[in-house]
């Protein structure tokens, strides 16, 4: 790899401090409200769970030669949701704790709740990070459909929510 090249880790930390362009300006009334556009859902429930994707892998990594990743065994932490300050504070703590991961580190994803027992898939450390920034995106673009109805004034980067192929794609179309 490149030396200017950003690491997976760096990567995952750029794209969750992409919560920071509407954390730090929306109240928390609007930030719990349940939104008819998201099936009831709120804004900072989206925000939760992309803190707690990313939070579950570096605990459940921690310390452990061959770790066992299940995201549904997550611990839950319902502050996010209703406290984007609570929200800022850990989207710090983990974007200086990801640099800590060993992107080519074996580990287990814990697929049981998929159906079937001791359903186990072998991954690595940096694989589980680039499922988690797919699915930090995927949650963006929802929290962007939220905000352009909700809140139109806050400024959102063209890149908010979207995928790097996508944006790549965009460019390349422009250019024909």
């Amino acid at each position: 790899m490149n030396d200017l090249q950003p690491s997976i880790p760096q990567i995952a930390g750029i794209v969750l401090n992409d919560l920071r362009f509407y954390l730090e300006v929306i109240d928390p009334v609007s930030y719990q409200a349940p939104l008819e556009l998201l099936s009831g859902s709120t804004i900072g429930q989206h925000t939760r769970h992309i803190i707690e994707f990313y939070t579950c892998l570096l605990e459940q990594s921690a310390g452990q030669t061959d770790p066992v990743i299940n995201y549904a065994q997550r611990r839950r932490d319902h502050q996010i949701e209703s406290q984007p300050d609570h929200a800022i504070g850990l989207v710090n703590i983990l974007c200086t704790r990801l640099n800590d991961l060993v992107a080519d580190q074996n580990c287990f994803l814990d697929c049981t709740e998929h159906g079937q027992e001791n359903l186990l898939v072998s991954s690595t450390i940096g694989r589980e990070l680039v499922y988690n920034i797919e699915h930090t995106i995927h949650h963006l673009a929802i929290v962007k459909i939220a905000l352009k109805a909700t809140h139109p004034k806050i400024a959102l980067p063209e890149h908010f929510g979207v995928a790097p192929s996508t944006i790549r794609h965009r460019q390349e179309a422009c250019a024909q």
